[in-house]
């Protein structure tokens, strides 16, 4: 039997815990924040007492609320929750809340947001984890689609503030897509197919027919489901300090797994890539960066893992911040800034391109 090694209740930054009657009077101050409550839920904003922030339990009602606390220093500093859960359909909906603008930014919301659907799916054996975020509340947008939950659906103009009309956008993820973007088991199979239809039990001579025409037609239905993998586009960033090292950060998951790599990541949908690279260093590293030029583009294809992606990679200058781990524990294990003459190894492929393009002005061409 395999050893038990996941801690549903711990991650890299913060841990779930038992809410505390203390914790009231901090959720309490949270609501203070017009700000937090507009982009909280769509009710109206008014602040609540004590009281009315609800019960020092766990469990509620057909859910369960946990208090979000650091590591480091065990302080409340919000609450993660999967609530109307549906036994029957296996569903539940998903809240999390940061009270405080001093705790965002520093991978607290990311680490949390991906405990509570582990112990979603882990614990509860849910099939299905969705939510919703108001439109103007991008960078919860984006954070979503990262931990992998897909757009549904609008409902639109469906929210008011200060006059004007928001989409209220839903979204959700699927058990066996997370377990393919983690990694990570899970305890059942889901039986949902894309475009499958309900067949009665096929006779044997159906089978034998079956059998013989996998055999014959086997290879044709292989490139018909490699066809229906999409390129997918990234950008990437090399970014290089005044001493002309290069930062590089360790990938813990697909696409280029355990390889170092310079930051970057997915364009969204509707963004352009210079936005998007602009976003994915802010979010990864926590710097702010210039575009100084197009480097190249790279391409990465590994049919085993299904992945295709076509990567746009640039040459930045930081304009502002300190290099950080955003990710630690999550996709990304470390960063580090090397001299360019002295790389570490294994080098991502879609990396490399531009790792070479940066050489050959910045080492070279001194020569």
């Amino acid at each position: 039997m395999a050893p038990r090694h996941f801690n549903a209740f711990q991650g890299s930054k913060v841990r779930l815990a038992a809410p505390c009657p203390e914790d009231c009077m901090r959720l309490a101050h949270f609501t203070d924040s017009y700000d937090y409550l507009r982009n909280l839920d769509t009710d109206i904003a008014v602040p609540l007492t004590p009281d009315e922030t609800g019960s020092s339990a766990v469990r509620r009602d057909n859910g369960f609320e946990f208090a979000l606390r650091t590591l480091e220093d065990n302080r409340f500093i919000g609450f993660a929750a999967l609530y109307r859960i549906e036994w029957n359909n296996r569903s539940a909906r998903l809240a999390i809340g940061i009270g405080d603008d001093k705790d965002r930014g520093k991978g607290y919301g990311s680490d949390a947001l991906a405990l509570i659907i582990r112990y979603g799916f882990h614990e509860l054996n849910l099939n299905r984890i969705a939510l919703e975020v108001i439109e103007y509340n991008e960078a919860a947008r984006r954070a979503y689609l990262k931990a992998g939950f897909r757009e549904e659906g609008r409902q639109r103009s469906a929210v008011l503030r200060d006059g004007t009309h928001y989409d209220l956008i839903s979204m959700s993820i699927l058990a066996e897509e997370w377990s393919t973007q983690t990694k990570l088991p899970l305890a059942f199979q889901s039986t949902h197919v894309q475009g499958a239809k309900k067949t009665e039990e096929e006779p044997p001579a159906s089978r034998q027919l079956a059998a013989e025409e996998y055999s014959l037609f086997g290879s044709e239905a292989k490139v018909t489901a490699e066809a229906s993998v999409q390129p997918r586009i990234g950008v990437g960033a090399v970014i290089l300090n005044e001493r002309n090292e290069v930062l590089l950060v360790w990938r813990n998951r697909q696409p280029e797994q355990y390889t170092w790599s310079i930051p970057g990541g997915k364009v969204d949908p509707y963004e352009s890539v210079e936005t998007a690279v602009i976003r994915e260093i802010k979010e990864e590293v926590d710097l702010d960066i210039a575009i100084d030029k197009l480097l190249c583009t790279a391409e990465t294809i590994q049919p085993e893992q299904q992945e295709h992606w076509i990567s746009i990679l640039y040459s930045t200058r930081v304009t502002g911040g300190i290099a950080r781990n955003l990710e630690e524990g999550g996709a990304i294990g470390e960063i580090g800034w090397f001299p360019l003459d002295d790389l570490p190894s294994p080098l991502a492929c879609f990396a490399i391109p531009g790792l070479e393009a940066v050489k050959q002005f910045h080492l070279y061409s001194e020569d």
